[in-house]
Parts: structure tokens; sequence; C-alpha cells
């Protein structure tokens, strides 16, 4: 299998063509792989006729069937109507976005992180990277992170959860995080305590895992979260 120029052999190979094939009969849509993702490893685009995969043209061609594996995941979760997080009625604030991007990882990336595990996928790449990305983070950090009236302060709590439960470097970073941010920290840990206990396995599990670390963020009025297997908003 070739993407953005890169082969990165055959190990992707039944996965894209269940997640293509499926995308043709269920929403009559094409799937699409290109370059030109920016300040993120992968993008999912849904288009109207169309489904485009924008990958990073830095990603390197090893670390390419995970960056590319995560995005197919995303992909068939759309299609098996897991819950998804969108900005909700009223006026937003700058940070909207942000937030629910770090609300909706937390719980969906894990999810599909879970369904590549028989790969046995190389994430060697992408952990270093998102190491040191953190780990910037975390030296640059603002007092406003440390600060639960801002809403930087939920982002850094997701941001710890996530790493928690997804880094597998986070041993490493955790002391540093806690150091750092330490009332972040002890948020983040709660948000992590829930998400593990509701799981994100399936549709219904990652709903509840949305929607208690929403409750302990505060973001109810920032981030609405749809469920898509009744089309109720959240």
């Amino acid at each position: 299998m070739k993407v953005i120029g890169k082969d990165i052999g055959t190990v992707l190979n039944p996965l894209f063509e269940k997640v293509r094939g499926r995308l043709e009969i269920e929403a009559e849509r094409e799937l699409r792989i290109e370059g030109g993702a920016a300040g993120t490893f992968s993008n999912v685009r849904w288009q109207q006729d169309v489904t485009i995969i924008q990958l990073h043209n830095g990603v390197p061609t090893h670390a390419l069937p995970h960056v590319l594996g995560i995005a197919l995941e995303h992909v068939r979760q759309r299609l098996d109507r897991y819950p998804t997080v969108q900005r909700a009625e009223g006026v937003d604030v700058s940070d909207g976005p942000m937030l629910r991007g770090a609300l909706r990882e937390l719980v969906l990336a894990p999810a599909a992180d879970h369904a590549l595990e028989k790969l046995n996928l190389d994430v060697e790449w992408e952990a270093e990277q998102r190491h040191q990305a953190l780990k910037n983070l975390l030296r640059d950090a603002d007092p406003e992170w440390n600060d639960p009236e801002q809403s930087a302060f939920a982002f850094a709590a997701l941001l710890y959860a996530r790493a928690a439960i997804e880094h597998p470097l986070w041993e490493s970073l955790a002391a540093m995080f806690q150091e750092t941010l330490p009332e972040a920290s002890k948020l983040g840990s709660e948000i992590e305590s829930v998400v593990r206990e509701n799981g994100w396995a399936s549709p219904g599990a990652c709903l509840q895992s949305l929607l208690a670390a929403r409750e302990l963020t505060g973001l109810n009025d920032i981030a609405a979260i749809l469920d898509r297997r009744t089309s109720v908003i959240l």
C-alpha cells in the first residue's frame, strides 16, 4: 500500500478495504488519502461526496501505518455511530475549538488505539514527538494553566488525563507535569479515573466517558455531545 508517496507495506490493507467499502455502501462516499495535514499527524475531513484523510508529509514511513490506522479508525467510529463533541448553542469562547478537540481526543483517541492493538504497529516515533511536545508545553506553561478560573486550566487537565491513559512514556513525564501544574494535575487524575472506569471500547462507553469528563471540567456550556445512535445532543 502506497500513501503520500511512501510504501507502508500491507499491514493496513484489510482495514483500509473494510473502511472504504463501508463508506461507499453506507455513506455513498469515496475515501481519499492525501498529504497536507498541518499541526497534527492526521486529519479527517468529511465532505459531501468524499471523506479525505490528510496525513502530515513529515511523518516517516515506519510511523505512517499507525498514523493512518488511527485516522481509519476515526472514520470507522463515525460509521459505527460513536459519539462526538461539537459546539454548544450560544456564544462560543475563543478557546472553544481547542477545548472540544481535547475532550474528544481524550476518549476517541484511546478507542482508536484499542482497536489497532492487535496489529502491533510502530508507535515509537509518535510517542517521542508527543513526549517532546508535552515537555515543551510544560516548560513554557503560563500561570493560567494552573488557575481553575481560566479555560487553559481545563485544557491542561484534559492533556494530563489523555497522556496518563495513552502516552507510553508517561511515567517519565508525570512528575514534571505534577510539579509544574499541581492543581491541573489533580483534576487530570480525576478525569483519568472516570474515563478508565467508563472505558472506550464501545459507543456507549465512549459516551459515558465523554459526559463524565465534561462534567468534571465544567465544559457543558462550551461542548455539546452528540449521541449518533439516537441523534440526541447532550
